[in-house]
């Protein structure tokens, strides 16, 4: 049975396994796990973010990584669904499912002036931005980006 709980910092190599089995395809392994290793260790243990793992017994199989900003001028803070992850054997089980809707739940119950969670992804990918449709979120953000090459 999945159990969904609080991501330890014992959870982050798990966590970037499953991460780099997604993306082995598209980036070099050795560039994103040294990148990708410290971005992950911000996330357990933070007042400002919430970090969750899927767990079926004692094995990571996916994780949610989210994070709190305040904007300088707007009321309320905002949640950032950073990352949703479920490892290629575990998909299509409605995990992805339930670490969102426990990230929101969580987040409704704690953070007095949350006003949005907003999730990301890639334009490219079709697949991620149907699962964020399928649980409810709205495309609404035009974003510019400049590439300093």
């Amino acid at each position: 049975m999945i159990e969904i709980r609080d991501m330890r910092s014992s959870d982050v190599e798990a966590a970037l396994r499953i991460r780099l089995e997604r993306l082995s395809a598209q980036f070099d392994e050795s560039e994103t796990t040294e990148l990708v290793g410290a971005w992950f260790a911000r996330y357990p243990d933070n007042e400002a973010a919430l970090a969750l793992a899927a767990e079926d017994g004692d094995q990571v199989v996916g994780y949610l990584l989210c994070a709190l900003r305040t904007h300088p001028t707007a009321v309320g803070r905002t949640a950032e669904i950073d990352e949703v992850c479920v490892s290629e054997s575990y998909r299509r089980r409605g995990i992805g499912r339930r670490l969102v809707a426990t990230v929101r739940q969580r987040l409704q119950h704690t953070v007095d002036d949350l006003t949005v969670i907003r999730a990301r992804t890639d334009r490219e990918d079709k697949p991620a931005q149907a699962f964020l449709r399928a649980l409810g979120f709205e495309h609404d953000t035009l974003e510019f980006t400049d590439y300093l090459e």
